[in-house]
């Protein structure tokens, strides 16, 4: 008699998905919340280099690039969060920025 083969199941992770609505607002809703936690995992690795004894000469251009990223998305989330009752060409404008800020610092 054969004997079954074990399968072990997986929880699935936390896929975040593209949000699919339409709404400029949920869209910018959606993603300032991503933004903020891009921000604070930029900030955990930017605290562990600076703390960090051993930096590689091969890392700093692209550490020097993450820190100009993190400004960069900084400055966007205060000027999101500044300004929030604004009509949808002025969210739409704040997107196209953050979509500009991505494939800047990409």
């Amino acid at each position: 008699m054969a004997k079954k083969k074990v399968v072990v199941k997986v929880k699935p992770t936390k896929v975040v998905s593209v949000p699919v609505k339409t709404d400029v607002a949920s869209v910018e809703a959606e993603t300032i919340k991503r933004v903020g936690k891009t921000i604070s995992t930029l900030e955990g690795f930017l605290s562990r280099w600076d703390a960090s004894k051993i930096k590689p000469d091969s890392m700093f251009p692209q550490v020097v690039k993450i820190r100009k990223f993190y400004q960069a998305l900084n400055s966007w989330q205060k000027d999101v969060t500044d300004k929030k009752n604004v009509d949808d060409e002025t969210r739409t404008r704040r997107l196209r920025d953050f979509v500009f800020i991505c494939k800047s610092y990409s």
